[in-house]
């Protein structure tokens, strides 16, 4: 074996001594600058918190915050998604230059600048898939429009009355079935039990006229199959309420509904008698009037049961219960399966209860549904203004959105199409000749000055006033309610254009409305509204067209803050078709996800939109495309219970 010498292991004692020192010194050097750079990086990551707490939260902090803006709650809310519109607004604000306020300390552009950073990379750059979940949606009873379809589709007859009903109020979602809203009244549960007799009654009297007959002999018949007379009020009852409650009966609620049957045969000693009563309390229980889901098992998110499916399908497609083929599937736990449920949505849109998605899901979304109700035009000064012509304007704009579901059209046309549905009424109403009849139909136009929901007569009329135009309206609701990019609230004490500045007959309107405009703390947002507005002007306050207005030729033309020009309605429509289709796709997809669900979205839906969003884009942007991929969703087809808080410290 070679020895090794005292002088040699000294000297390599030494060298590993310099080299164990170098090593410490590498490590030290690294530690020191992975140590500045993650300073800079969390210096970079905190820099808009940090912001905010020295400029704002001296005006924006606790109850008496101005603007009814608390940021120093806002602050606290982890992750900062979760208040995703207030930040929007205040990045929106900072590059306006109205936060802070002109009486105070201005931002460096290089305070600008690092703040938007900050808000890309921390706000609009955040990962949403590691916060998606499905939501919770809670019990929530049938809106009025859903209870109407429901008794029909149950009964076989529409004999549901809900005009004396309390009115259904639109949630935060924008939809009446939104679930923060649907409660069931002390008030409107007495409406619902005199409904349920004034139903029951209808079907079972004893010289019912004939559709009333086959709507009763509908209820009656599993009761053929049975002799004994509690066989078949049981077999009756069982199959009532397996379609009035969208799933088969549990025991105890036969049981239950049984024994008042039993009480009341015992006392009248006839059948009918006997089963009028008790479906008179089938269509007051809660598992009538409220969607109520199954039990969750835990707390972690689940796929939902192939009846819950069912309903879920049918409310959002067609807002009623579910049809003899979707509870069968169900039953046989075959609903579920992608090929059959791929079957089911082509089926369900080409039914005619998908009409809903016209009436009821646009009726709301594009607000039209008021017309006629809350929007109307005085009959004695205005008798061409009848009934029937509000009936057909929001019948034409039903009709239209459904024509571009059903047939699959893309979204672009929603705004550009060349046809409408019109009868002979509203037709007059545009100056459209040839049109004949009170039946609405599909009319290819010919005409440039008609075409897509923004110059249809129920869109123009829910967008101005009772007396007037207003182009402010009518560009707010093109980007809040068409685009999904709602310009900032008005500062306070923000009035409408004056009296005085309307009565003087030396300015035409357009320079009336620009004089209220030009105000220092109006024209950031005016100057994105009014050009949108000014040019749908040709359309007078119940859409009809007209070229002049006071004596004065109507000038239509707009440009845009980032310099686009153009004119008429025809070139709005073209820009927001070439520039604007990612805006309209994502603000279709927001609406009916939301209206699907039943819920108003959270931040934890994100993921899913943006999903939704890129399915439909890669497919030419088409309507079933968009339909297909909110059913297909997580959310749509799972459910979580609700977190214990929003505020993870």
């Amino acid at each position: 074996m070679k020895t090794i010498s005292k002088r040699q292991v000294s000297f390599r004692g030494r060298q590993f001594s310099c080299q164990r020192i170098l090593f410490s010194s590498s490590l030290l050097a690294c530690f020191l600058l992975f140590g500045m750079n993650e300073v800079s990086a969390q210096s970079k990551i905190d820099f808009g918190i940090d912001l905010i707490k020295t400029e704002c939260l001296d005006c924006h902090s606790g109850p008496q915050s101005e603007g009814e803006l608390d940021l120093a709650a806002v602050l606290n809310h982890r992750p900062l998604v979760k208040n995703l519109s207030v930040w929007r607004n205040i990045s929106q604000r900072i590059q306006l230059g109205d936060m802070p306020p002109p009486d105070e300390a201005t931002l460096e552009p290089t305070e600008k600048q690092q703040f938007e950073h900050w808000f890309r990379q921390s706000i609009e750059q955040f990962d949403y898939d590691s916060v998606a979940q499905p939501g919770y949606t809670p019990p929530r009873r049938l809106t009025h429009s859903e209870y109407r379809h429901t008794i029909r589709d149950l009964i076989g007859v529409d004999l549901a009355d809900t005009t004396k009903f309390p009115q259904d109020l639109s949630g935060s979602s924008g939809f009446k079935n939104s679930a923060n809203t649907l409660f069931l009244q002390g008030s409107l549960f007495e409406k619902y039990s005199q409904s349920a007799e004034e139903i029951m009654t209808a079907v079972f009297a004893d010289n019912a006229p004939r559709l009333m007959e086959l709507a009763k002999s509908q209820i009656l018949a599993p009761g053929k199959l049975h002799e004994e007379t509690e066989d078949q009020g049981k077999a009756i009852l069982q199959a009532f309420c397996r379609r009035a409650f969208r799933r088969p009966a549990t025991a105890a609620e036969i049981k239950g509904l049984n024994q008042i049957f039993l009480d009341e045969f015992s006392n009248s000693q006839r059948l009918e008698p006997a089963i009028q009563k008790t479906l008179t309390a089938v269509l007051v229980m809660p598992q009538f009037l409220l969607k109520i889901e199954s039990a969750m098992k835990d707390s972690e998110p689940e796929p939902i049961n192939d009846f819950d499916l069912a309903s879920r399908l049918s409310y959002f497609l067609w807002a009623s219960m579910p049809d003899e083929e979707l509870l069968q599937l169900a039953e046989q736990g075959s609903l579920s399966k992608p090929e059959v449920l791929q079957a089911q949505i082509s089926r369900m849109l080409n039914n005619r209860r998908s009409k809903t998605l016209g009436y009821v899901f646009g009726g709301q979304w594009l607000g039209f549904e008021d017309v006629g109700i809350r929007r109307r035009q005085d009959p004695i000064d205005n008798p061409w203004c009848t009934e029937s012509l509000m009936t057909a304007m929001r019948a034409e704009s039903a009709l239209f959105l459904h024509s571009l579901i059903r047939n699959d059209r893309p979204l672009s046309e929603l705004i550009n199409a060349r046809y409408t549905f019109l009868n002979e009424e509203l037709a007059n109403h545009y100056r459209i000749r040839g049109i004949t009849g009170e039946a609405m139909r599909k009319v290819n136009l010919k005409t440039q000055l008609r075409g897509g929901i923004l110059t249809q007569a129920s869109v123009l009329s829910i967008t101005a006033f009772p007396d007037r135009t207003s182009p402010v309206v009518r560009g707010h609701w093109v980007l809040d309610t068409i685009l999904g990019t709602p310009p900032p609230e008005p500062p306070p004490n923000v009035s409408e254009i004056s009296e005085e500045v309307l009565d003087r007959d030396d300015l035409s309107f357009r320079e009336k409305v620009q004089q209220h405009s030009n105000n220092i703390n109006c024209k950031s947002c005016h100057q994105e509204m009014d050009p949108i507005g000014f040019s749908l002007e040709n359309y007078d306050n119940f859409g009809r067209y007209r070229t002049r207005q006071f004596g004065k030729k109507i000038d239509a033309r707009g440009q845009l803050p980032d310099g686009t020009q153009f004119e008429g309605s025809q070139d709005l429509k073209n820009i927001i078709v070439s520039n604007r289709m990612p805006n309209l796709t994502r603000q279709l997809t927001e609406k009916l996800l939301t209206y699907a669900l039943g819920r108003q979205l959270e931040y934890y839906d994100e993921a899913t939109i943006r999903s939704i969003v890129n399915s439909t884009t890669k497919n030419e942007y088409r309507f079933q495309t968009l339909i297909e991929s909110v059913i297909y969703s997580q959310p749509f087809l799972n459910r979580q219970l609700p977190e214990d808080s929003y505020d993870e410290q």
